[in-house]
């Protein structure tokens, strides 16, 4: 069976498309089928992946959510592009500013459903789908990648916006299947990142409250080190698995970890 993952909070700055890109890179390098999907019009996924704003493809993750698929399924492969080159084999549904417009889009019927249709047949049996989601509270971007995700990861800092966007990020989740919407969308855990090393007053307390008042979807035994290393890796738009040294294989080996974790099979 394949997964979509879809990587959530809202709050910017606790390493969504950190995880996007790294979960991307883990998969690749166990040489399985990945699609990624960027839904935040800042594009910051996509740029990573090796396609420039200025390099958009014709057809977008925008012009996916606009297209009206009238019960046809499969059409993401139309919005598939070939990621950069360091990134070969990694197929891109790209994101846009014209993308925002979506939030506003009051005409399309049953928009939020149309990224699931999209990837129905498109993600095809041992492939696995990573979607990078805004940092907002609901909206219909949030929604359509909800909706169509079989499994949502929540990175959060070890400090206030790492706790305020986990626990806003969860009560979306719950609307979202409460409605209906996708009532079998899994929440794999919240998984700490960027976590600095030694000892911190904050670090230690935000832990022990996400801990107690989550259980077990607090996911310490995934939790994604913070390495000068990957903001490298990010500048220059190549995989973290490409990298060398100890730093590299740490961060590689969390997510396959999280990879792992959330039902990707090797």
């Amino acid at each position: 069976m394949s997964r979509v993952l879809a990587v959530y909070s809202e709050k910017g700055g606790v390493g969504k498309s950190a995880l996007s890109a790294g979960l991307v890179a883990a998969a690749r390098k166990r040489k399985l089928p990945v699609i990624a999907g960027d839904l935040d019009p800042r594009g910051t996924f996509t740029a990573e992946l090796g396609i420039p704003e200025d390099e958009a493809p014709a057809f977008t993750m925008n012009d996916l959510l606009a297209l009206d698929p009238q019960g046809e399924t499969g059409l993401a492969a139309d919005a598939f592009a070939e990621a950069g080159k360091a990134w070969s084999g990694v197929q891109v549904i790209a994101a846009e500013r014209a993308l925002a417009n979506r939030e506003t889009d009051n005409v399309a019927v049953g928009l939020e459903f149309r990224l699931r249709l999209g990837l129905k047949g498109a993600v095809g049996p041992g492939a696995v789908g990573i979607l990078d989601l805004p940092p907002r509270a609901g909206g219909k971007l949030v929604t359509s990648a909800l909706v169509a995700a079989t499994d949502v990861l929540i990175p959060a800092t070890l400090d206030e916006d790492g706790r305020i966007g986990a626990k806003e990020a969860l009560s979306t989740i719950k609307l979202v299947k409460d409605l209906g919407m996708n009532p079998d969308l899994r929440v794999v855990g919240i998984i700490p990142s960027i976590v600095p090393g030694g000892r911190s007053t904050l670090k230690d307390a935000i832990g022990e409250y996400l801990a107690d008042t989550y259980g077990s979807l607090y996911r310490h035994d995934l939790a994604i080190p913070r390495h000068s290393v990957r903001q490298q890796t990010r500048f220059a738009c190549v995989p973290i698995t490409d990298a060398p040294g100890r730093e590299a294989q740490a961060l590689t080996d969390a997510y396959d970890r999280i990879l792992t974790a959330s039902g990707v099979e090797a």
